[in-house]
């Protein structure tokens, strides 16, 4: 039976060294000691003559060695033992024993080596070669090295193929409440003879509870791989939602003569997915309006090594603000990912590629003569194989409702870009009947030489629109003319802007503009689009802010209402003031402390879903003002709705106040009753340091996120204190970083010692052994704050 191991521990690390590492008697007692998922490139600092570049955000790259040793004295002689890596970035060659096993040359993919024929009883060594030293090659930061987990899989010789059991909802019948599932299994044979075999798929739901068998036989030659399918019906079944994201265990058990003799388990949800012209997204034939963001796969501190604490409490913070949609930019995620958004209940556009054949600059978009050297290496020989690996792999994750083959392909315009679109479409189409395909274009409506072909647009199952208004009227009309003009299309914001900037910046010098106006052009957009059931929604660039795609000094781009410490920025409460309808919203900003200024007029701003606001200065109304949206008519007199309160089409609230020390106060009103009252008030300088560990309790190599703030002598947060802190730590457990969500400090994350950014600063601990921690962070002239906590 299947046994599948944790591989992710001991392993040993040296970047840049000549010649060949692979062999068992290799002297690696030098190299450094590493725990996957590893990133090699956090370990440094940026660098501006980087050839990274700021694409890549001037990170280290090169050629990396891994090393790992292990014992496998049990392997019986029927057995097959192989790797499976979740993500190496990039040019892998992989090795056992001095032989070569494997290779993978597209870092965001994953792949499954067979180690059998080279193992030996005793001491066995791995050994992979990393080559991230042709750069640029990614947009954005990439990260180097084993940046996702490792398992070890033995399995007998008759086995489930990898990622081979697909499960979809054949259809829902509410009448008879009932669903009908379809279950592919891909089964290969690796003995010597023919066999007959077959699956047996057990549905289980949340308690344990088995609520529809199925089972399906195949005959096996020597060699040979064969899918088998079959389709249970699931009485009374609990379908998966956003607000419900329900899930299902499968448990599909091989049998050989009767005998069970390989078991996968698959987490699964019951939902239909589809996109429709005139409704717009349709979720268990309901629809939702997508509410989406773009990310990256960087994690701030940790860089590319995926850490499902990190993203759990990120994908979190989207959620609260009202976020259900996640676009996976611009490659495939780590599965890990996918499983956060499967319990969450984000609805995800799954991307394979940023380029197919044409290659693109990675910083000046698009061409240049100098060679960049991405995806499109590998396009004409496994692009093929490595959207049917991402398909496979992805398939069963209820929250994955669209596929991406590609994002801002250049193809678009070009003559062979439609083949290519309908041969990527074709393979999504051949592996999964269950959703549709898209691509997300920028040149819809551009100027002549880059203009998105109509033939390629029409060739998609849903047609992505990045910057919907970027061009000429479209800035106003956004999708009015293709409406018109192909009324059959299906329709989806696949990138369009979001609202960034710096987080506590009130200079108005940023490439986001003035803080009192930063929301505009989202404003306009989510107006036409809230008010349309045909367009789906939108995926916003971006949720967070991230490494890359940058200019010197800086480290990574601020485009998101979360940094990358996972700090929430003004405009955080802007999108849950538009989005998250469950809570009441009300935000104030800036600060108020703008000492020397007094008397000068200052931009206030409220964030709000309540009908209206009146704002106080030291107990003075200053006014009430308020806005609707989306704003709704009359539906049984004409003159009904005058009792509604607008002062502005904008959907935030503006006031010009002198400033004077002391207190703002907003209080917010909803039914004729205050129902929240929001204050800012102007404080004293910090002299306490303040710290917060989500949680006190964690199990060896977790991690945990301590926030720090800032306090004056009365214990009021201080908005602008931007002191040096040192963090120290006595137990079991190391620094992994320190981050204020500043992409211009470009200091190491994990030096000890960092400057906040507008009161706040992010620390990230680790757990090494088991016992009590202690975390001191201390500030000059500030009262230190020590953090306990116990690893188990």
């Amino acid at each position: 039976m299947r046994t599948e191991t944790d591989f992710n521990s001991g392993w040993l690390f040296a970047l840049n060294l000549e010649g060949d590492c692979a062999g068992i008697g290799f002297d690696d007692s030098s190299w450094q000691t590493v725990t996957l998922p590893h990133d090699w490139s956090t370990e440094y600092a940026p660098r501006q003559d980087a050839p990274t570049g700021g694409g890549g955000g001037f990170a280290t790259a090169g050629v990396g060695w891994y090393r790992k040793r292990f014992s496998l004295t049990d392997v019986g002689a029927e057995e097959r033992v192989s790797l499976r890596f979740d993500g190496v970035y990039m040019d892998a060659t992989i090795y056992c024993n001095g032989k070569r096993v494997g290779w993978h040359g597209y870092g965001y993919g994953s792949v499954t080596v067979d180690l059998t024929d080279s193992l030996v009883f005793e001491e066995n060594v791995v050994a992979v070669r990393v080559d991230n030293s042709h750069q640029p090659n990614s947009r954005w930061y990439s990260g180097s090295g084993i940046y996702r987990r490792v398992t070890l899989v033995r399995t007998g010789q008759v086995h489930m193929e990898p990622w081979g059991v697909r499960c979809c909802a054949n259809g829902i019948y509410p009448t008879r409440n009932t669903t009908s599932l379809q279950i592919r299994a891909l089964i290969r044979n690796d003995s010597g003879s023919p066999v007959h075999a077959g699956v047996i798929h057990r549905l289980l739901d949340g308690e344990g509870q088995c609520v529809c068998t199925s089972g399906a036989s195949v005959w096996l030659e020597p060699g040979e791989a064969s899918d088998s399918m079959t389709r249970p019906n699931v009485a009374s079944p609990r379908l998966w939602t956003v607000e419900d994201p329900y899930l299902y265990t499968l448990v599909s058990t091989v049998v050989v003569d009767g005998e069970p003799v390989d078991e996968v388990t698959s987490r699964v949800g019951i939902r239909t997915a589809a996109f429709d012209c005139d409704r717009g997204f349709l979720l268990n034939g309901e629809r939702v309006k997508i509410k989406g963001m773009c990310l990256h796969q960087d994690g701030g501190i940790t860089g590319a090594a995926f850490r499902p604490e990190v993203w759990r409490r990120r994908l979190g913070l989207l959620r609260n603000m009202g976020c259900n949609g996640i676009r996976c930019a611009h490659n495939p995620p780590d599965p890990q990912f996918l499983d956060l958004c499967d319990e969450m209940g984000f609805l995800v556009m799954d991307e394979i590629f940023d380029e197919w054949m044409l290659s693109k600059n990675k910083t000046d978009n698009y061409y240049s003569q100098a060679f960049a050297y991405g995806s499109s290496r590998y396009f004409e020989r496994y692009a093929e194989e490595e959207l049917t690996t991402m398909l496979r792999r992805d398939f069963n994750h209820p929250s994955v409702i669209l596929w991406s083959i590609g994002n801002e392909i250049p193809e678009q315009s070009s003559l062979d870009g439609v083949k290519l679109l309908k041969f990527l479409q074709d393979i999504c189409h051949r592996e999964d009947a269950s959703r549709m395909v898209t691509s997300a274009c920028d040149n819809i409506a551009a100027v002549e030489d880059i203009r998105t072909l109509r033939e390629f647009e029409n060739a998609l199952d849903v047609v992505g629109y990045n910057y919907v208004g970027r061009w000429r009227e479209r800035a106003e009309t956004f999708y009015d003319e293709d409406r018109h003009e192909f009324p059959s299309r299906r329709m989806i914001g696949s990138e369009n802007p979001s609202v960034g900037g710096r987080r506590g910046d009130y200079s108005g010098r940023g490439f986001f503009g003035h803080y009192a106006d930063a929301t505009l052009q989202h404003e306009a957009l989510w107006r036409y689009t809230v008010s349309r059931d045909f367009v789906a929604g939108d995926y916003l660039w971006t949720g967070i802010d991230y490494l890359g795609e940058t200019r010197w000094p800086a480290r990574g781009a601020a485009c998101g209402p979360i940094d990358t410490a996972g700090f929430p920025k003004d405009a955080y409460w802007y999108f849950k003031s538009i989005w998250n309808k469950d809570e009441i919203t009300l935000h104030l900003l800036p600060h108020w402390n703008w000492r020397g200024q007094e008397g000068q007029f200052v931009e206030v701003v409220c964030y709000t879903n309540c009908e209206r606001v009146s704002l106080y200065i030291n107990d003075r109304l200053v006014g009430t003002k308020g806005f609707e949206c989306p704003r709704f008519g009359a539906v049984n007199a004409w003159n009904e709705g005058f009792g509604r309160f607008r002062t502005t089409n904008d959907l935030h609230l503006v006031w010009d106040v002198p400033y004077e020390p002391g207190t703002l106060r907003a209080e917010g009103w909803m039914n004729g009753q205050v129902v929240a009252v929001e204050t800012v008030e102007t404080t004293g300088r910090a002299v306490s340091v303040e710290a917060a560990a989500e949680r006190e309790k964690l199990r060896v190599g977790e991690l945990v996120h301590i926030e720090l703030s800032f306090t004056d002598e009365r214990g009021r947060p201080v908005p602008d204190a931007e002191p040096e802190v040192r963090c120290e730590i006595a137990g079991p457990a190391r620094l992994v970083g320190m981050d204020s969500g500043d992409l211009t400090d470009l200091s190491l994350y994990s030096s000890p010692q960092r400057k906040a950014l507008a009161g706040r600063l992010l620390a990230l601990v680790e757990a090494t052994g088991c016992g009590e921690v202690a975390v001191t962070f201390s500030a000059e002239g500030m009262r230190e704050k020590t953090v306990d906590f116990f690893a188990e």
